[in-house]
């Protein structure tokens, strides 16, 4: 199944956030992703997620996570618990060579799936891509907007491709094909 990628132009400004004093995510130190037994996520790779707010000077103050962790819980009225811990916002851009997935709607997550399954006997197969098999044919990032994480998140994990888990638009990239942006 072929996969047409998103052009790197068109990807909205996505920024990391991490605790003060974390370094920014220098494409030098990136850990590869790697499938995980139980979650249609992979473990490692680089969460990104798009931009929500500016500093007066051009500079990114919140995202689409951070945003997530300051919104209270619908049962307990209360922020998550990451809420306050991610203050460093660093701006992440693609390369212009970068293969970026778009995950829109639920038809865009059924062909990754379909496109890279995982093996018959993970017990995620039916749920998640093979996301090392991505690494492996040449994808450099996964992008699930907006659209498509409220299009997936509520698909049932263990029987139909999901992004249950995933809390918030995301940019996962699954090899260093970004650079800090300098703003």
């Amino acid at each position: 199944m072929e996969l047409t990628p998103l052009d790197p132009k068109l990807l909205p400004p996505i920024a990391y956030a991490s605790p003060k004093g974390v370094p920014p995510p220098h494409p030098r130190r990136f850990e590869a992703v790697r499938n995980l037994e139980n979650l249609n996520r992979p473990e490692r790779g680089l969460w990104c997620s798009p931009v929500t707010a500016w500093s007066v000077n051009g500079t990114p103050i919140g995202t689409a996570w951070t945003d997530w962790c300051a919104t209270p819980d619908e049962l307990t009225g209360q922020p998550s618990a990451y809420h306050g811990t991610y203050t460093q916002i660093s701006a992440v851009e693609p390369l212009s060579e970068a293969r970026i997935y778009l995950i829109d709607t639920a038809d865009d997550l059924d062909r990754l799936v379909a496109a890279f399954p995982l093996t018959l006997d993970h017990p995620m197969r039916r749920t998640a891509p093979d996301w090392e098999a991505m690494v492996a044919a040449g994808w450099d990032a996964v992008y699930a907007s907006a659209a498509g994480v409220a299009v997936n998140a509520e698909r049932f994990v263990t029987v139909v491709p999901s992004l249950s888990g995933w809390d918030c638009p995301s940019v996962l990239w699954l090899r260093p094909t970004y650079r800090l942006a300098t703003l």
